[in-house]
């Protein structure tokens, strides 16, 4: 197995569980797992979205629409 299949299956479950964790509306959790992808895999325009939903639920607005933003 090479670097790069491990790297993509971390990040495959990681993502799983971030969705999980917003889809149980533990959105604080899914803010710190989705936080924690980026600084893996900083161009992940996935976890940028979901985070930016995280935030919206959350009220924290200005980070929302930075994530967004990143998004784009």
């Amino acid at each position: 197995m090479t670097y790069q299949s491990v790297q993509v299956k971390l990040k495959l479950k990681r993502s799983q569980h971030a969705v999980d964790l917003a889809m149980d509306g533990k959105w604080q959790e899914a803010v710190a797992e989705n936080t924690a992808i980026l600084e893996t895999f900083p161009q992940d325009i996935e976890a940028y979205n979901r985070l930016g939903r995280a935030y919206m639920e959350l009220g924290e607005y200005d980070q929302a629409r930075q994530a967004y933003q990143r998004a784009l």
